[in-house]
């Protein structure tokens, strides 16, 4: 006779139970059979996921996904329970301590038939380890089952209504979004790339597109050049027409703003029409993919910029952008990155992915969402934007720091040392032996453009479209949609993942109100970012294109590189914040530099000259006269002192200068750390993170910074400092004669002219949220920086031009006068 059904089915839907069942008369044979015939020949088990396994001796517990534990055959009730959390534990199951036992009415008799004589409630919950929940979600059922154990405050209603219907789409299930995103086959429509086999190309050349669209663009930027100048098109040959590229700097949300704005004004000046690249870095390829995916309407700087300004009004960490998590069309379009990115073959996930995904919901995704269109977050499909070599192509950068084998041991071995040691001597000195460590690994530039995506240093590149593909070889072995955008996102912004780890700060008194399962969950997700010396950012990992590729990388590729699995990508502004170094390999002849990060714009020039003199660019500009950032200081002298000085006595006990990776992952962590030791003493009030939490040091610092600085490299003149690369020290006659790169520095300074009384450096590069006023005033200051150094640039550009034209023209006398010599007849 069965038991009755409709007991056990009240008893799936309100809690978990475990059950103690009474020995029966039969063969531990027959008694597995009569279980199993009960458990699975019910309809609700067919729709549920069991297990069945054995906990020693004649126990047996049934596990439902539903969360229902049954337990038979055991003498001592305690000690099968006890047995069954152990078990549970080693499947992934964590199991309540807090057991009481609950003897059921004469309704609620389970099984009586089967020897079922009580029951008593185990509460256990899905163990939410960080984000290892998207790399192996749990069934719906058992979501569902784990939510109902939770205990919300009335007051966060609201919120826990949305974080369950969020973590029910991110379960296997029929339905589920998880399930339509990694199970069900990619649109061919949106990703035509799932049919197309991929190799890794090596070599320095620019790939055959890049020359096509260079082709292209420099018929486009003849009749720009003509209209620019007034001159007469017929007048320009295309091989003179300089190559001209917008170096962007880093500095979040401001450094977008700043560049967005620039281009605002090149645009409207007319030179942008004259630009042949454009590169990013950190906040400034948020600028650069807000314009070239279209997401504005257009590929319009003037829409972008007015996009920009309505979308990051509200925060990234904004209640509204959970609704776009678990809303169609917004759900779809901003979660399938980060889900496919988790469960490719090399299948990873970090918090630098939920940081691009939640800022991408800010930037990325059109005002009225009936616009959206999914192929706006494929960096492939900004070819669109190009295609006609109406606008510059973009680079967009990042780093990777890959640790040589015969340097893993030793550097274990330090920061083991370090982790151990209590001396402050001692720490100091293991603290210098990391930092000499960290000086032998190099760092890796890789760049991503609508065409390829790669490494200059290794000599290996791959299409835009496969990254994220598991290569091995040099050929792909898998066929997957290409990394989303979002995902790149975070990448290319690592640096202010930081931010999301001092909001959780800030908020902890909200949050220890969530269930202690997702506040703990929280917590854990936060605490995956471990920061290092080496990685001072957090590395996002994506598969190794170049695994299997030993003896056919560069000669001074990193030892070991081509037998990991992953790279570990982060924010390039961690090592240059101006990315001048993906423009070295292409010819650039100008380079504007627009910096948003103007407290550090010494060091900038400083390791730019030094990676130029590391790739014997001798057409570099010389560095005796960088512009520096002026400080007024408060001590008793009232010195002021430059940037890069030699520091006083007080200051040379300390460690040595750290790079400005370590500066820009732990300014944030050290400020936050003293404001958190305030709220609690109640000295202040918690950090207001759309507020700048980087303050000057004084407050009456000054710059001796002005627009459009400019600087003209020659390959010809001396070795040394004396002869000065400034434009405006030189006579034309002798800027004629300079052969090398010219630099246009462009930071971001207050221009009274456009808004009076306004310095845009008070906008913290980790503001999540700027007010439409902030932005429009940013906006404003950058367009007219850009426009009033215009003339300047044009000047330059004629004197490039000009000098180009000789060139070439004394190249082709002098080859028809050896011709000539050859062959007198």
């Amino acid at each position: 006779m069965r038991a009755p059904h409709a007991p056990l089915h009240r008893i799936s839907t309100l809690r978990t139970y475990a059950i103690r069942y009474r020995d029966l008369d039969h063969s531990r044979k027959s008694r597995d059979t009569e279980l199993r015939r009960y458990f699975f020949t019910r309809s609700y088990a067919k729709r549920k996921a069991l297990k069945l396994f054995f906990v020693g001796g004649l126990s047996t517990i049934v596990v439902a996904s539903s969360g229902l534990v049954y337990i038979r055959n055991s003498n001592v009730f305690e000690h099968a329970v006890q047995k069954a959390k152990n078990r549970l534990a080693d499947i992934g199951y964590s199991v309540s301590s807090n057991i009481k036992e609950y003897l059921p009415t004469e309704k609620e008799e389970v099984g009586s038939e089967y020897g079922f004589s009580r029951i008593l409630p185990v509460q256990f919950s899905i163990p939410w380890k960080g984000l290892s929940f998207l790399r192996s979600p749990f069934s719906v059922d058992e979501i569902s089952s784990a939510l109902s154990t939770w205990s919300w405050p009335a007051s966060l209603a609201t919120v826990k209504d949305k974080t369950s219907a969020l973590l029910l789409e991110l379960g296997r299930g029929p339905g589920s979004l998880y399930s339509q995103l990694v199970y069900d086959a990619p649109d061919p429509n949106i990703n035509p790339e799932c049919a197309w086999d991929a190799e890794v190309r090596l070599g320095d050349d620019l790939c055959l597109s890049e020359r096509a669209f260079l082709r292209d663009r420099r018929r486009k930027m003849k009749s720009s050049f003509a209209k620019l100048f007034g001159v007469l098109e017929s007048e320009i040959d295309d091989r003179d027409v300089p190559i001209v590229a917008l170096a962007c700097s880093g500095g979040g949300f401001r450094a977008m703003i700043n560049t967005t704005g620039s281009l605002v004004g090149a645009s409207k000046s007319g030179l942008l029409d004259c630009v042949t690249y454009t590169s990013g870095i950190s906040g400034s390829c948020w600028a650069l993919g807000a314009l070239y995916s279209g997401v504005a309407g257009s590929f319009d700087p003037v829409a972008a910029a007015q996009h920009l300004r309505k979308r990051i009004t509200t925060s990234y960490l904004d209640m509204s952008t959970l609704d776009m998590l678990i809303t169609s069309p917004t759900n779809k379009y901003l979660l399938a990155g980060l889900l496919r990115k988790a469960n490719a073959q090399l299948g990873s996930v970090s918090l630098t992915d939920l940081y691009g995904t939640l800022l991408s919901a800010r930037l990325f995704v059109p005002e009225n969402t009936a616009d959206i269109d999914f192929t706006r977050l494929s960096l492939f499909h900004f070819q669109r934007a190009i295609r006609d070599a109406s606008l510059p192509l973009p680079i967009f950068t990042a780093i990777s720091r890959e640790i040589p084998s015969s340097l893993e041991k030793p550097l274990a071995q330090t920061i083991e040392k370090g982790r151990v040691s209590v001396d402050a001597d001692r720490k100091y000195a293991v603290r210098r032996e990391e930092q000499e460590i960290a000086q032998q690994i190099p760092w890796l530039w890789f760049e991503f453009t609508p065409f390829e995506v790669g490494c200059d240093e290794l000599g290996a590149w791959i299409p835009s479209w496969s990254l994220g593909r598991r290569f091995e070889y040099g050929k792909s072995t898998e066929h997957i949609p290409e990394v989303s955008f979002s995902i790149l996102s975070g990448i290319f912004g690592s640096a202010f993942c930081a931010s999301l780890h001092y909001y959780v700060i800030e908020i902890q008194p909200i949050l220890r109100q969530l269930p202690s399962q997702l506040y703990q969950w929280i917590n854990d997700i936060i605490s995956e970012q471990d920061l290092d010396v080496i990685h001072p950012v957090v590395p996002n990992e994506l598969p190794n294109f170049v695994k299997g590729l030993d003896g056919y990388l560069k000669r001074n590729s990193p030892q070991g590189i081509t037998e990991r699995d992953y790279l570990g990508f982060m924010d390039a502004g961690a090592e240059l914040n101006i990315p001048y170094y993906p423009l070295f390999r292409r010819d650039v002849d100008c380079i504007v530099a627009l910096d948003a990060s103007a407290d550090s714009q010494d060091l900038w020039f400083t390791r730019a000259e030094e990676y130029a003199l590391k790739r014997g660019l001798r057409t570099w500009p010389k560095g005796a006269r960088w512009p520096a950032l002026i400080e007024s200081t408060k001590s008793a002298g009232g010195n002021t002192s430059k940037i890069g000085a030699s520091p006083s006595s007080s200051e040379s006990s300390e460690i040595p200068e750290e790079s400005v990776t370590r500066k820009l992952a732990e300014s944030q962590e050290t400020e936050a750390s003293e404001q958190e030791k305030k709220v609690e003493s109640g000295e202040a009030k918690p950090l207001n993170m759309d507020e700048h939490l980087i303050t000057p040091s004084s407050p009456t610092r000054t710059r001796n910074l002005k627009a459009s600085t400019i600087w003209i490299g020659s390959s010809t003149g001396p070795d040394k400092d004396e002869v000065s690369s400034m434009m405006d020290e030189l006579e034309e006659q002798d800027l004629l004669k300079r052969d090398g790169i010219a630099i246009v520095y462009n930071p971001l300074i207050p221009n009274d002219n456009a808004v009076p009384n306004f310095d845009p450096m008070e906008i913290s590069t980790w503001a999540m949220s700027m007010t439409e006023d902030e932005t429009s005033k940013l906006l404003s200051v950058a367009e007219a920086n850009f426009i009033e150094g215009q003339e300047k640039i044009k000047k330059l550009l004629w004197i490039i031009w000009q000098r180009k034209k000789a060139t070439r023209l004394s190249h082709e006398i002098r080859t028809e006068s050896q011709l000539v010599l050859e062959h007198p007849w």
